[in-house]
């Protein structure tokens, strides 16, 4: 096998909710002799010699998560979003505590309850509605009177509305409050409702490749110094090694993306808004119509029945567009399209370019045309995009 020749990226089209494309600048941070290599250090006994001047970057990455997110401390140890959840909850929840999760059937993570159940704590479920897609807050304050808990770790995967952080701290006044974004990282700078570190959220922390297009990589910031530094000194003892070349390669797309954080994220919720309402104008049964479809970078198609959990899955990807099915809140249990228009925001593509997009889909998955046939037309959609938007201005493009 021809291992780098597997691993060069092909022309295809990307609706994954969970990946994005980094810059070129990034790629060259990945792939540099900092991932090798440990930043300097200096203990009571011992000394780590770094002469890269490796902690310069990792000082700078934090510098820019707290520009980006307007929050006072921050860090980027991390090596994934599991990895930051696993240490958040070790550095902060306290053993045997009351931890209330949202449960994946109303689209939290897969994880988060195995997590804390394997720490000890007991488990308790975020009040949901699945009809409104929304935390139901007054139902959770009225649940809390009654059961108070000592953490609530909010981690959706599947979300296409936004949680309303003064709403939850409303219903949980003393309640340590942690919000899993990593679906929503790149979203942030456009959703005041959820960007909330002073009277909402106690931590914001998540996976740095979905809707915020860095490496496969965890950071966190927050306003109390407390807390902070609880993760930090944690942090020794959940990897040895944060991997400097994804550090740097974080600090890249934070510089790149700062100036325009704001557009960038709310041409992403326009994409998918977009691209969910071509969708159903052509046949698809989508959810979220009553709320704009969407306030996130998801798009939500329903599945026929007939075609099983992973007929459409399959045919996708033989057109070589890259798509997930999964269980949603609102499809009862049963597989559906969890799509997602990160990677095509990230390409440089606006709300015209979605009416191609669902065409694509369109022919495949409700005319039945076989996907090789569709294939050419992926490819030539993919090829007009090649490069990175958004990189130091509003309008920036860099050819790829």
């Amino acid at each position: 096998m021809d291992v780098l020749e597997v691993l060069r990226r092909q022309p295809s089209l990307n609706l994954f909710p969970i990946e994005n494309r980094l810059s070129p600048r990034a790629r060259e941070a990945l792939s540099s002799d900092a991932n090798n290599r440990y930043p300097y250090v200096e203990g009571p006994v011992s000394h780590y010699g770094d002469v890269m001047g490796l902690d310069k970057v990792y000082d700078y990455c934090v510098e820019l998560a707290k520009e980006f997110y307007g929050a006072r401390y921050g860090c980027v140890h991390f090596l994934s979003g599991l990895h930051t959840m696993y240490t958040a909850i070790t550095a902060l929840v306290p053993p045997r505590s009351r931890v209330m999760v949202l449960h994946p059937e109303d689209g939290g993570h897969y994880a988060t309850i195995t997590v804390c159940e394997g720490l000890g704590h007991s488990i308790s479920r975020l009040p949901f509605d699945r009809k409104n897609l929304l935390i139901d807050y007054d139902k959770l304050a009225a649940e809390l009177e009654e059961n108070p808990v000592d953490a609530i770790y909010l981690d959706a995967s599947s979300m296409l509305r936004l949680p309303d952080a003064r709403l939850l701290r409303q219903a949980a006044p003393d309640v340590l409050m942690c919000l899993d974004a990593s679906h929503l990282l790149g979203i942030l700078p456009a959703a005041p409702q959820t960007l909330v570190l002073d009277g909402g959220f106690d931590t914001i922390s998540g996976s740095t490749h979905k809707t915020l297009p860095g490496p496969q990589k965890g950071l966190l910031v927050t306003n109390d110094e407390a807390l902070a530094q609880k993760v930090v000194e944690r942090i020794p003892f959940t990897a040895s090694s944060s991997h400097a070349g994804s550090v740097g390669a974080l600090a890249v797309t934070l510089e790149e993306l700062l100036p325009c954080r704001v557009e960038h994220a709310e041409q992403i919720v326009s994409n998918a808004r977009e691209l969910a309402a071509q969708l159903a104008g052509r046949g698809f049964s989508v959810a979220g119509e009553e709320f704009g479809w969407t306030q996130t970078h998801q798009v939500w198609a329903y599945i026929p029945e007939e075609q099983g959990p992973h007929g459409w899955g399959r045919l996708l990807t033989e057109a070589n567009i890259r798509s997930t099915t999964v269980p949603l809140p609102s499809s009862d249990g049963l597989p559906a399209l969890r799509l997602g228009t990160q990677e095509l925001t990230r390409s440089g593509m606006k709300e015209a370019d979605m009416a191609e997009v669902a065409e694509i889909l369109e022919r495949i998955l409700l005319r039945g045309e076989a996907p090789e046939r569709v294939a050419g037309q992926v490819r030539d959609l993919a090829l007009r995009f090649p490069g990175v938007a958004y990189i130091g201005s509003p309008q920036g493009m860099s050819a790829d």
